[in-house]
């Protein structure tokens, strides 16, 4: 049985397909990108997958090649000025053709089955442009929609680090997230705050504060002045002014505990000099983390003291 290869048919479906991995590469990496230069690099790589079908030319073909004709259509679409840029795009560009060349072999198996096979080799047969089409669509969406979250999780993965709180000889443990958003002071001492749950931390908080914070009156100046003006521990506690959804001058209860401890580049640091702000509500939906770090203790990283 004779079978016909159309080299206008391999060209067009080959740019298409290249042009979507180019752009997807683009935003993904969010890099800057010209819609011209990536279908110029879209037509090369084209061009080259029209030569495949040719007799003669098979030793354009080897491995070694086509990881210089993919280096090479990158360098074309995004022009890199920077290795470390050109390594980022190259890596990009590998994950994002092999997610489309998944989802389209996922798609031919789940719709046609493998019906030829050599010695580990598939053959694809009666392969249609509208199912190449549609997974081209359907691995676009999939990149688009999970990239970001799967992103999202590895970077806060990095920023969330396992800490403790000791008070008057209790100790919590607590997630804490780094967040650049944070700018919160004490505006007696100038010590950053660790803004925490109070879920998290009611345990190792007097009985008098935890009332107010069950009773939710938090927010009630002359309560909080009172039964702080009677606690044996009048000089530890602290009242923090902070902006917040709906309230632009609330008011946060905090604390100087005897101990904060956090993991900090695999090493547990003790940082003595900071407040502990409590937070009569969720930090995070998920239950991901219940605290937040603010940024400027980080500083104390490298003088602050190992803890055993």
């Amino acid at each position: 049985m004779i079978k016909y290869v159309y080299g206008d048919v391999i060209f067009l479906e080959n740019i298409a397909m290249n042009y979507m991995i180019l752009f997807s590469t683009a935003k993904l990496a969010r890099s800057d990108y010209n819609k011209l230069k990536l279908l110029i690099a879209s037509a090369l790589g084209a061009v080259y997958s029209v030569f495949y079908c040719l007799p003669g030319y098979e030793y354009l073909y080897t491995w070694f090649l086509k990881i210089l004709f993919s280096l090479f259509i990158v360098i074309v679409a995004f022009t890199p000025y920077k290795l470390k840029e050109l390594t980022r795009l190259i890596s990009m560009f590998y994950i994002i053709t092999f997610v489309y060349g998944g989802a389209a072999f996922g798609l031919y198996y789940l719709i046609s089955g493998i019906k030829q096979s050599y010695k580990g080799i598939f053959f694809f047969q009666d392969f249609s442009t509208k199912l190449l089409l549609l997974s081209v669509i359907i691995s676009y969406f999939i990149v688009r929609y999970s990239w970001d979250y799967t992103v999202q999780r590895l970077r806060r993965e990095k920023v969330i680090s396992r800490a403790n709180i000791c008070l008057n000889g209790k100790k919590i443990f607590i997630s804490a997230l780094v967040d650049t958003g944070n700018s919160l002071n004490d505006p007696i001492s100038k010590l950053p705050v660790v803004v925490v749950e109070y879920s998290s931390i009611k345990d190792i908080i007097p009985y008098e504060l935890k009332k107010i914070f069950e009773e939710n009156k938090e927010s009630n100046i002359n309560l909080i002045a009172s039964v702080l003006s009677q606690s044996e521990w009048l000089t530890r506690f602290r009242l923090i002014p902070f902006k917040s959804l709906g309230a632009d001058n609330a008011l946060m209860i905090g604390f100087k505990p005897d101990e904060f401890n956090i993991e900090l580049d695999n090493e547990n640091q003790a940082i003595k000099e900071l407040i502990i702000g409590i937070y009569n509500k969720r930090l995070s939906r998920d239950g991901e983390y219940n605290a937040l770090i603010h940024p400027d203790i980080l500083s104390f990283h490298s003088g602050g003291e190992n803890s055993a």
